[in-house]
């Protein structure tokens, strides 16, 4: 990369000042500064809500800002539109690819390309030879930049016939014909193989270098956007955590702690055994997943995924966003079908059973952004849980017995959901989790979008449901010390695949997935959890 003249004597092209979003009583972005100067890299990083997309919907116009300000090359962007922000020169991909998927891939590079198009439609429309002229320009340009990324062997074929990694190629392909001097790429790497993630590094470096843009991006990724990025951001709970060059954010104990838990959660995990109980091993089989596949559309996120959970156990299923985590819950909550494999509930298979014969059978679970209904209230939102039960009767008991675990909801019944702080409405998703008397409950990013006090209070609040209720309970977490230390065993997932599923203390000396899969300190920031006070 070339040398970067020292930020401090510059202006940035992109700066953003207390950046504020709100959506009800939850605070999505909290008071976030960032600048980007021209000819930059800057990555952008975080635990699974802490904001990130967030920032880069309302830097391209996509959500409003409560407070604070964004300005680009000196222009406000809270005063522009989105169509006039892309005018202005900001490009952005999203996280999922949206393209033309009958037209070729040129067409889709041209249909970009008529931003810039200067004879009007009824030129066209009689086939004027100004007009003639001006489509072969485009053309000719399509076929350059489809060139450009890498394409040229699939320039006439339809955008439907291409895999998922070509497509995100394709999406940044249509980007760049929009002549962006900003690039927001959001994710560029999720969904797509480990060889396309390898090539993405190289392929970026020379788009910049050829259009001299700057890239604002977000990845979850750890060693392409450290080894791609000049300075990088770190976000954590819609704050500002950390920035600096990446060796520097790296290294920095606040972003471990983020991503891995304090120093305290790690030695707990340190601390915990390395062998399963024998009492859990020889317990009975609730859930065996085995050899499923998952396709969303062309994309494929699971690939002969096994996983098991005995009666009893406490296990933490890991990985980093777009692992496929979630997808594992879903497929075996009768949510979303599976492609190939098999799904059994206590030996029957269940794998084409619907959602509510699974809740009727004990699979529970806390769905992801924890789903409430936000214009219902606290106690009708809960009462909601109870819908596989008999009467009303026994949903009045199952009530009192939940909020034995939740005292403070019955303050705040005819409260509205939508106006709970986080911390509450997670605890409120889980209390109506809790209502059917799940035997095995699933609960998916417990953490997100809180801050770790919160988060250790939920736990405690899980462990007493195990001790007390015989709960067997699966926890998704991008966060690892959280789960590890109050787990038995672990799953790892790193794009589909299993690449660890073994006690949870053993993860913590596998340093070829937390280090390159997390991030750089986290071998570090065990190693140091590990040692002498």
């Amino acid at each position: 990369m070339a040398e970067r003249t020292a930020t401090a004597e510059r202006t940035p092209m992109l700066e953003c000042r207390n950046v504020t979003v709100q959506f009800g009583g939850l605070t999505a972005l909290g008071g976030v500064d960032l600048d980007v100067y021209e000819g930059e890299i800057v990555g952008l990083i975080g635990p699974n809500g802490a904001g990130k997309s967030t920032l880069m919907e309302c830097i391209s116009g996509f959500l409003p800002v409560t407070d604070g300000s964004i300005c680009f090359k000196g222009d406000d962007l809270l005063a522009r539109s989105t169509h006039e922000r892309a005018a202005l020169g900001i490009g952005r991909t999203l996280q999922s690819v949206r393209l033309f998927p009958y037209l070729t891939v040129v067409d889709n590079v041209s249909v970009a390309l008529h931003r810039h198009q200067q004879t009007g439609m009824l030129a066209h429309a009689l086939r004027l030879p100004g007009a003639r002229r001006e489509d072969a320009r485009i053309l000719g340009r399509a076929r350059s930049i489809v060139s450009m990324i890498g394409l040229d062997a699939f320039a006439d074929k339809f955008a439907s016939e291409l895999s998922y990694g070509t497509l995100r190629l394709l999406e940044l392909g249509c980007m760049l014909a929009l002549e962006p001097s900003l690039l927001l790429l959001d994710e560029p790497a999720s969904g797509i193989s480990q060889g396309e993630t390898e090539a993405l590094r190289p392929l970026l470096l020379d788009i910049q270098a050829k259009t001299g843009a700057t890239i604002l991006i977000i990845e979850h990724d750890m060693p392409l956007i450290t080894r791609l990025s000049d300075r990088i951001y770190c976000l954590d709970a819609g704050e500002n955590l950390s920035s600096g060059t990446p060796a520097e954010v790296m290294a920095d104990p606040a972003v471990v702690e983020a991503y891995l838990g304090t120093p305290k959660q790690q030695k707990k995990v340190k601390a915990a055994p390395k062998r399963e109980p024998k009492r859990k091993a020889e317990a009975e089989v609730l859930l065996d997943v085995e050899g499923i596949d998952v396709f969303f559309g062309k994309v494929q996120v699971l690939y002969g995924v096994d996983f098991q959970v005995r009666r009893g156990e406490r296990i933490a299923l890991l990985g980093t966003n777009g692992a496929g985590k979630s997808t594992i819950l879903k497929a075996s909550s009768g949510l979303i079908p599976t492609t190939a494999g098999t799904i059994r509930w206590k030996g029957e298979d269940v794998t084409h059973a619907n959602a509510e014969d699974l809740v009727r059978k004990g699979l529970g679970q806390v769905p992801g952004g924890r789903g409430l209904f936000p214009t219902l209230t606290v106690e009708e939102n809960l009462r909601m849980g109870g819908y596989v039960l008999p009467d009303e009767r026994k949903l009045d008991e199952e009530v009192e017995r939940v909020v034995e675990y939740f005292p403070w909801i019955p303050d705040r019944a005819d409260q509205l959901a939508g106006t709970l702080s986080g911390g509450e409405q997670q605890q409120l998703a889980t209390a109506r989790a809790l209502i059917s008397r799940p035997e095995l409950l699933m609960i998916d990013e417990l953490s997100l979008g809180l801050a770790p006090a919160v988060i250790a209070r939920l736990m405690d609040i899980v462990q007493r449901l195990v001790k007390e209720e015989g709960l067997t309970v699966v926890v998704v977490e991008q966060q690892a010390t959280f789960a590890l230390g109050y787990t038995d065993r672990a799953y790892f997932l790193e794009k589909g695949e299993v690449r660890y599923a073994g006690p949870s203390a053993g993860l913590t000396g596998r340093d070829d997935l937390l280090r390159s899969v997390f991030l750089a300190g986290a071998s570090a920031g065990f190693a140091a959890a590990g040692s002498p006070a």
